[in-house]
């Protein structure tokens, strides 16, 4: 590794955070919507799932970063034509800078989504019927759209999730192949889809003609929104191929675009940015990280950086579940100190931290700033009152 810059992992950790928008104290200011739109943008995306537990996933990371902002602003800035925020593949299904989506539409092949390669040619038709339709009606959900075609429920209830009549398959690989987008979704939680160019900016030109240019593009794009990163890191941050990255990566840091950096303690070697700024501390403001948090959802990264393991227990059995359904890290400062089984109880009025897990020798420090952190979210989901364990 002879020639590579050095870096602690303490270094290495608080590049990664500052990346993230995570190394300076929230204040009590108003977060304007260019604020929210310079937020996403620094990060890339935020992952959308419709697990509703405390808040939609998306609005958690704006929290976790901003402190109290209005989630309505949010709302506008998606459902807005030519917004610079528009929602596409990344990581996975996210909202993403709106100039991410024609590079995006190269690299997202989700064939498990994209099914048009094997339609027939009803599904077909209707494709054609869903973009004309789209045209005159944009800000249409999937069931707005069965509902005016008059196309037919799907013809199985049996699956919790995919019970899908075909104008759903249709749209989904539409969106897919980024031929409809979409502006904001309904009180349902549903796509409101729109052709594409109706909500982006600028018509999408890049095609498979310009793969290499697209992925390229990414890969920056990846790198500066992790600050410090393994060519793992950097793949996995827009789900792209590793052995393509690795060659970019390798050949930026050859011809000096890229600084290659060497972590003590990790055994992979790490590139960064140009010109990148070490902090010399970060604020010890504690943070509720979601399960889809762009910080914490490459768990392989999480544990190499800060020792940390976390594990999504969602779909584990409630016997076998370590630390709860919906558990948040908790960043404090530097380091994650622990995490909490959150949830909004509504009905109550409540925030229940239903059990709190701390790190070896951080519960002393943590309490009381877990409390501050419980009481500015209570207030910003418009909650009364917290509640810490059974």
């Amino acid at each position: 590794m002879g020639g590579h810059r050095v870096l602690s992992l303490k270094q290495a950790r608080r590049i990664a955070l500052a990346a993230q928008g995570l190394s300076r104290g929230r204040t009590q200011q108003t977060i304007s919507a260019r604020k929210l739109v310079n937020t996403v943008q620094s990060i890339a995306q935020l992952q959308i799932d419709s697990v509703n537990v405390v808040r939609r996933a998306h609005y958690m990371p704006m929290f976790a970063r901003l402190g109290e902002y209005d989630i309505e602003s949010l709302d506008g800035i998606l459902a807005t034509a030519k917004s610079p925020l528009t929602e596409y593949w990344a990581h996975e299904a996210s909202v993403v800078s709106a100039e991410l989506v024609p590079d995006l539409r190269v690299w997202q092949r989700r064939t498990w989504i994209d099914k048009s390669d094997k339609f027939s040619a009803e599904q077909h038709d209707l494709s054609e019927q869903v973009l004309e339709f789209l045209a005159k009606n944009p800000r249409s959900s999937a069931r707005d759209i069965s509902q005016a075609l008059d196309v037919a429920p799907a013809k199985s209830k049996e699956h919790w999730g995919w019970n899908w009549n075909d104008t759903k398959y249709v749209t989904e690989s539409l969106f897919a192949r980024a031929k409809i987008l979409t502006l904001g979704r309904n009180t349902h939680f549903e796509r409101r889809y729109a052709l594409a160019e109706d909500v982006l900016a600028t018509p999408i030109e890049v095609d498979e003609s310009h793969r290499q240019e697209a992925l390229e593009r990414l890969i920056h794009r990846s790198l500066a929104a992790q600050g410090i990163a393994t060519a793992h890191c950097v793949a996995e941050y827009f789900r792209l191929p590793i052995k393509d990255v690795k060659a970019y990566l390798t050949q930026l840091a050859d011809v000096g675009q890229i600084e290659r950096v060497q972590v003590r303690g990790l055994s992979e070697v790490c590139f960064m940015p140009l010109g990148t700024k070490i902090p010399r501390r970060i604020e010890e403001d504690l943070r509720l990280l979601s399960p889809f948090d762009s910080m914490v959802f490459n768990r392989r990264r999480l544990e190499r950086f800060f020792n940390f393991e976390y594990r999504i227990e969602i779909y584990v059995p409630e016997p076998k579940r370590r630390y709860g359904y919906y558990v948040f890290p908790m960043l404090l400062g530097e380091e994650f100190v622990g995490r909490v089984d959150l949830k909004a109880d509504r009905a109550r009025g409540v925030l229940h931290a239903k059990s709190v897990h701390y790190e070896p020798g951080c519960q002393v420090r943590a309490e009381e700033p877990l409390r501050v952190e419980l009481e500015r979210m209570a207030r910003w989901l418009k909650l009364e009152n917290i509640q810490i364990g059974l």
